[in-house]
């Protein structure tokens, strides 16, 4: 329950955010499952195996982000994101013990299987919008390196006793 309360505060911060630059966030608050441009928040959580992979997974990308951004020329989005960061980092704690101590490896590996290329293109995502590294210069914004994202989370699943996940060949392009 502290995780979901945690995002939907994520949610609302950036929501407010927004509207400090008059945006209409109108869609974005009345958007669905279904509705999102990125998939990865199309997609149900269907059981236990589900809510932790995509904890451990989509939040450590989430963080990826947040670190980039965290020193960012705007203060306020530099703010937020060191505040998120920090929430991120929580997340991340919690779902790593879960993995840490699970009994259906197998079950737990499927999912992260599936979640793991739904984070790699939420990187991507990213560095799609941002663009050139002269824009990231000019905004102080830290490039994110997917390789060193995919090598980081295989090392640690490594550790912590599942497969290596190659996320590229279950990754669906559009």
């Amino acid at each position: 329950a502290k995780i979901v309360s945690d995002e939907l505060n994520h949610g609302w911060q950036l929501i407010r955010l927004l509207e400090n630059f008059n945006v209409n966030t109108e869609k974005i608050q009345n958007a669905r499952l279904g509705l999102h441009l990125l998939e990865v928040s199309n997609l149900p959580l269907f059981n236990w195996e589900d809510v932790i992979s995509y904890v451990y997974l989509i939040d450590r990308a989430g963080l990826y982000q947040l670190r980039a951004i965290k020193d960012i020329i705007y203060e306020p989005l530099a703010n937020l994101a060191s505040s998120l960061a920090k929430e991120e980092e929580y997340h991340l704690h919690f779902s790593y013990n879960v993995l840490r101590s699970y009994e259906e490896k197998k079950r737990m590996q499927g999912a992260l299987n599936f979640w793991f290329p739904r984070a790699v293109e939420m990187i991507n995502q990213l560095n799609n919008v941002i663009g050139s590294k002269l824009y990231l210069e000019q905004l102080n914004i830290v490039d994110i390196s997917v390789n060193e994202f995919i090598k980081s989370v295989n090392e640690e699943l490594s550790k912590l006793g599942f497969s290596q996940i190659d996320p590229y060949k279950t990754m669906v392009l559009h």
